[in-house]
């Protein structure tokens, strides 16, 4: 195990480094040693979120800045023969009133088309 190994995976380092064929090169082709060394970018870039919120669009006008969400009127009320039903609930669930009766159901025929006349 090289000395750089063993530091990295956290371990103590072995009090003897084993001998090998090829002669190790430090920094420069200088020495024997192995030296650690980290490599950091000068301009790292921002990632997700961080990348985001710093170039999002930026209120600078002082109109723009005091301006509000638009405040719409409240929408009016249902129909009576109209029923709100929470979503993921059967219809069978949904209590219904003695007075209010469901919408009467359509029932549609299906009639052959009329043989053409030659």
């Amino acid at each position: 195990m090289s000395l750089v190994t063993a530091f990295l995976a956290g371990s103590a380092a072995p009090a003897v480094a084993p001998r090998s064929a090829r002669p190790s090169v430090g920094f420069f082709g200088v020495g024997g040693g192995c030296a650690l060394s980290v490599e950091c970018s000068s301009r790292p870039q921002k990632k997700g979120t961080k990348h985001h919120m710093k170039t999002r669009p930026k209120k600078t006008q002082r109109w723009d800045i005091k301006r509000r969400p638009v405040q719409y009127e409240p929408l009016p009320a249902l129909p009576d023969d109209w029923t709100l039903v929470a979503a993921g609930a059967k219809e069978d669930e949904v209590p219904q009133d003695e007075e209010t009766t469901p919408a009467a159901a359509v029932e549609v025929e299906v009639v052959a088309a009329p043989a053409a006349a030659d």
